[in-house]
C-alpha cells in the first residue's frame, strides 16, 4: 500500500502543480455552457415546448420556464460527462512526459506489481475527476440558483455524486489505456481532441440521440459514453418531469425521455439506472484488465 500511496502522491502533486492543466480541464465546460445559452438550449426548448402547445389548461408562460429548467438540467449532465474526459486526459498527458523523459520506464522497471502501477494512475485520474466533477456541479448549481432554479435534494446529491465516481472511473480506465499506447505529446493532444468530440457526440450532449436517427443511436449505445450522460439526466430530471408531465399522457413523457437520451433500451428493453451504473463499472474494469495485460505483456524496450 505503501507504494501505492507513494505513486498517487507524485502523480496528483504533478497535475495540481500545472495550473494551465487545471485551468483547460474546465474550459470544455464553459464551452458547453456557452454553446447552450447562445444556440442549443433554444433548439431544445423550441422542440419540446411544442408538445404542449394548444393543451388545455396549461399555462405557457409556466411551462417555458419549466421547459428552460429541463434543458438545463439535460445540458448540466453532459457537461459532468465532458468533465470527466477533459479532467482524465490533463491527468495523463504527465504520464505521457513520464515517458518521453524515461522516468515511467523507471517506475516499470521498479519490483512493483503492473496491476498496482495501472490501479495507482487509474485512482489519481479517477479522484482528481471526481474533485473536478464535484467542483462542477457546484458550479453548475449556483448557475441554477441565479436563474431561479431549486437545488438538488441530499439524496439527489448522493445518487450524482456515485455517478461522478462511476463515470470518472470509465474515463479513467479508458484514457490510462490510451496512455499507455500513447508516444507523444502531439499525439496525445490530437486524442484529447478526439475524445472531447467523440465524448460530446457519442454521449447524446450536443445533439439529443433522437435527432440522429436510428441507425447512428445504436452505435451510439455500443460505447459507454451514453450511459453516462443518460444516468446523470435520469436522477436530474425526474422530479421536474413529474411536475411538468402530471396530467399528460406517460406516451408522451416517454417519448421526449427517449429522444433526449433521458432513457435508453437495450433489445427493447429499457435500462434501469442500476443497469446504466453496472455497465459503466463493468467497461472501466475491461479497461483496467486490458491495461495491465499490456504493461505486463508489452514490450520492454528502454526499460
Amino acid at each position: 500500500m505503501k507504494q501505492f500511496f507513494a505513486l498517487n502522491s507524485r502523480n496528483l502533486k504533478i497535475y495540481f502543480k500545472d495550473i494551465s492543466a487545471v485551468f483547460f480541464s474546465f474550459l470544455s465546460v464553459f464551452i458547453v455552457i456557452g454553446l447552450m445559452v447562445l444556440f442549443l438550449g433554444n433548439v431544445a426548448n423550441g422542440s419540446i415546448m411544442r408538445l404542449v402547445e394548444g393543451v388545455p389548461g396549461r399555462d405557457p408562460e409556466a411551462d417555458a420556464e419549466t421547459v428552460k429548467r429541463i434543458v438545463y438540467l439535460w445540458t448540466v449532465g453532459g457537461i459532468l460527462t465532458i468533465s470527466s474526459a477533459s479532467v482524465t486526459h490533463a491527468f495523463y498527458a504527465n504520464m505521457i512526459k513520464d515517458r518521453k523523459d524515461n522516468r515511467l520506464n523507471s517506475i516499470l522497471v521498479m519490483p512493483i506489481k503492473r496491476n498496482l502501477i495501472v490501479s495507482s494512475f487509474v485512482f489519481g485520474a479517477w479522484l482528481t475527476s471526481v474533485l473536478t466533477g464535484a467542483v462542477t456541479l457546484a458550479i453548475t448549481e449556483i448557475i441554477g440558483v441565479v436563474k431561479g432554479y431549486p437545488v438538488f435534494t441530499f439524496t439527489e446529491h448522493l445518487q450524482i455524486l456515485l455517478l461522478i465516481c462511476a463515470n470518472s472511473f470509465v474515463y479513467a480506465s479508458i484514457l490510462f489505456l490510451l496512455a499507455s499506447l500513447g508516444k507523444s505529446e502531439s499525439a496525445w493532444g490530437a486524442i484529447g481532441i478526439i475524445i472531447g468530440t467523440l465524448s460530446g457526440f457519442l454521449g447524446g450532449i450536443y445533439l439529443p440521440i433522437g435527432d440522429l436517427g436510428s441507425g447512428i443511436a445504436k452505435v451510439i449505445k455500443c460505447f459507454p459514453f451514453i450511459y453516462g450522460t443518460s444516468a446523470f439526466r435520469d436522477v436530474m430530471l425526474k422530479k421536474v418531469e413529474d411536475g411538468f408531465f402530471a396530467g399528460l399522457p406517460e406516451e408522451m413523457r416517454l417519448g421526449v425521455d427517449s429522444n433526449m437520451g433521458t432513457s435508453l433500451s437495450l433489445f427493447e428493453k429499457e435500462l434501469s439506472l442500476g443497469v446504466k451504473i453496472g455497465i459503466l463499472v463493468a467497461t472501466g474494469l475491461v479497461f483496467c484488465l486490458a491495461s495491465t495485460i499490456i504493461l505486463k505483456y508489452g514490450k520492454k524496450k528502454d526499460r
